[in-house]
């Protein structure tokens, strides 16, 4: 919800000229505690993860009112990635328990529609609260979503039956303890198609406007719409022809979106590129979380949930990234940053071809 406008946000505390850092310092943030999550939601339960990541967004959105400092802002946009960095991992990891096997790829569209329809819908919200009513009441708003999100986690059963005790000696950097190492291929598949949304997420906002649309939440409603008609079929696909097939699907959707934007002079384009995106996330997501499942060693789903996500901040980091300094306020520099993107996209395709697979039994 509050996504859409925070560069105005930030231009109007003294932060222009930081615009392209505001997808970054949520991802990185939550880049790092996709490990912590992962073991928690493996140890401690999946219903903890999620609260802990509900509380932080509403504390986010609440600061953002009382905080108007540009170095604070970046801080506030930290605790807004605290929240990417757990929720996301418990609910899938929960959705994933309550599921039977044979399902497991129809679940995770379903997560994935659930989710986009959440994006699409705070898009258009807050971009309309605050053309209407300004951007205190659109926080207010994000703020109260917060508390119902944490409330509507609590009231879960847990899934999780043998809880463990959590320590915090087991947080120290090691990688083979803190990622899913069988889980490697659908990561960096992951980690190359997010690159195309972190560009998306960083330059979507001014690239609406330079095409004459006035809601800079349309490209992202419309890439919804597109993504929830794929999502009810992806998953099912993915249990019945296999993850990489339509992974691959989905990859070249992604990269003709991008493609799209670089000759894009006409809404008609807009419009098509954006179902392209949706399209292809449609069909990437559900099937790389239903092959990570698929690779992960027994009790350890959360940790494989958690290691996807890390390669998906990471992707959206330097997309954003990345796109957000070559494009630097200059419209002619869109171009290249689409390039780009969908070459990424490309390549990910490359890695499916190229790289090997083991297989683990569940």
């Amino acid at each position: 919800m509050v996504l859409p406008d925070l560069p105005q946000w930030l231009k109007s505390i003294g932060g222009a000229g930081y615009e392209w850092l505001i997808i970054p310092s949520f991802a990185f943030i939550a880049l790092l505690l996709r490990p912590i999550s992962g073991k928690l939601a493996d140890q401690k339960g999946r219903v903890v993860v999620m609260v802990i990541g509900a509380v932080a967004a509403t504390l986010a959105s609440s600061l953002y009112l009382v905080l108007p400092f540009v170095a604070l802002f970046f801080i506030i946009r930290g605790l807004h990635g605290f929240c990417a960095g757990f929720s996301p991992t418990g609910f899938t990891a929960y959705a994933d328990d309550i599921v039977p096997l044979e399902k497991r790829g129809e679940a995770m569209g379903i997560i994935g529609i659930c989710n986009n329809v959440g994006n699409a819908i705070g898009w258009l919200m807050g971009s309309h609260i605050t053309e209407a009513y300004g951007l205190q009441s659109m926080f207010v708003c994000s703020a109260v979503l917060g508390i119902c999100a944490t409330m509507l986690f609590w009231s879960l059963p847990e899934t999780l039956k043998q809880k463990q005790a959590f320590k915090f000696s087991e947080l120290t950097f090691n990688p083979k303890s803190l990622l899913e190492f069988n889980v490697y291929l659908p990561a960096i598949i992951m980690l190359l198609t997010a690159y195309a949304s972190g560009s998306i997420l960083a330059l979507i906002a001014d690239y609406t406007k330079s095409v004459g649309i006035h809601n800079k939440g349309m490209y992202m409603a419309v890439y919804i719409a597109s993504s929830l008609v794929i999502r009810f079929m992806a998953g099912r696909w993915s249990d019945r022809f296999g993850r990489q097939r339509i992974a691959s699907y989905g990859v070249y959707a992604l990269a003709l979106s991008m493609f799209l934007l670089v000759f894009s002079e006409w809404p008609i384009t807009y419009y098509l590129s954006s179902v392209c995106f949706g399209l292809g996330f449609g069909l990437i997501s559900p099937a790389l979380f239903a092959w990570a499942a698929d690779l992960s060693r027994p009790g350890l789903k959360g940790k494989a949930f958690g290691t996807l996500y890390i390669f998906l901040e990471l992707g959206i980091i330097l997309g954003s990234g990345i796109s957000g300094w070559l494009y630097n306020n200059l419209n002619h520099e869109f171009s290249l940053a689409f390039i780009l993107a969908g070459c990424m996209a490309l390549i990910s395709h490359l890695m499916m071809i190229l790289l090997p697979v083991k297989k683990i039994t569940p």
